[in-house]
């Protein structure tokens, strides 16, 4: 079959839409005679006629009218590409996000229906993982954006977007353990962490390197509602975002200890390369800010 252009494509939808050659020549700005040529070079090309020129209007074959649809999609194919450099909108790909279970358990289905309008042709695929592990896949190109804690990496764009007031926590029904402690008081008491991957245990290990305590780490699990609930279940202490866990405060299941000196807010931050997507990532951040409710 020879090459089909768009030019022929073009006409052979305008002629099905005005269902005369000579309109369709007007509508184009061209001849009639130049019109038939491009049918009859598409109907070569395709081995088969396309229009029952035997009818007044002329109309479609059955072959016509199986491939008038795809050349509908051919030419919004080629507007979009036309479009797509100044309109980021028009954006088509897919979109890479990386969160942690933080923002899963309070804005993500909302963040993901936000972007669904604002950018209404592109793919989304959401990722949950730590960190540490998020940070990796955008440094090897495994993601486009990330929404996590800790410090922004190098050479990636970095927007903080909030900070999240910690306090330590134990179970509700434990009473031996005083209201305020220090740092060195904390330590003697089993501490339930997260792995290195953690951005959260990040900040756990500073703080008690930063005032010289070397804590009892015990590996509980990276996930924050299986940390409540060992916490809850009184095996341990955890660090825990006050805001997020405040029901389970206010029900008596979880006690804030207060500490000498308090552990420093976790700051959250949205991650994403220069160059390349960093226009869709500009709007993919302002939708996050618009979205996002700790």
């Amino acid at each position: 079959m020879d090459v089909v252009s768009l030019r022929q494509i073009e006409a052979f939808l305008a002629v099905a839409e005005a269902g005369h050659f000579g309109t369709a020549a007007d509508r184009l700005g061209t001849t009639q005679p130049a019109i038939s040529k491009r049918i009859a070079e598409l109907e070569a090309g395709l081995g088969t006629p396309l229009f029952d020129r035997q009818q007044r209007p002329p109309r479609l074959t059955e072959r016509g009218h199986a491939l008038r649809p795809l050349c509908e999609e051919m030419l919004a194919l080629r507007n979009r590409m036309l479009t797509c450099t100044d309109d980021v909108t028009a954006y088509s790909g897919t979109i890479r996000f990386g969160v942690t279970e933080l923002v899963a358990l309070t804005f993500l289905p909302d963040l993901v229906a936000a972007l669904r309008r604002r950018l209404p042709r592109a793919r989304l695929r959401a990722e949950v993982k730590l960190a540490e592990e998020l940070h990796g896949g955008l440094a090897e190109g495994r993601l486009d954006v990330v929404v996590s804690p800790g410090r922004v990496p190098a050479g990636m764009v970095g927007h903080r977007l909030t900070s999240l007031e910690m306090a330590w926590m134990c179970s509700g029904e434990n009473h031996d353990i005083p209201c305020c402690v220090t740092v060195a008081e904390l330590a003697r008491y089993p501490i339930l962490a997260q792995t290195q991957a953690s951005g959260l245990q990040a900040v756990v290990n500073d703080w008690f390197q930063e005032n010289g305590v070397r804590a009892r780490l015990e590996l509980a699990s990276n996930s924050l509602s299986a940390l409540c609930g060992l916490t809850v279940a009184g095996l341990g202490l955890s660090l825990l975002p006050l805001r997020q866990f405040q029901d389970r405060i206010g029900a008596g299941e979880l006690r804030v200890i207060e500490t000498d000196p308090p552990v420093p807010p976790l700051e959250y931050f949205i991650c994403y390369p220069r160059g390349g997507l960093e226009s869709v990532m500009k709007i993919v951040a302002e939708v996050i800010f618009e979205t996002a409710r700790f």
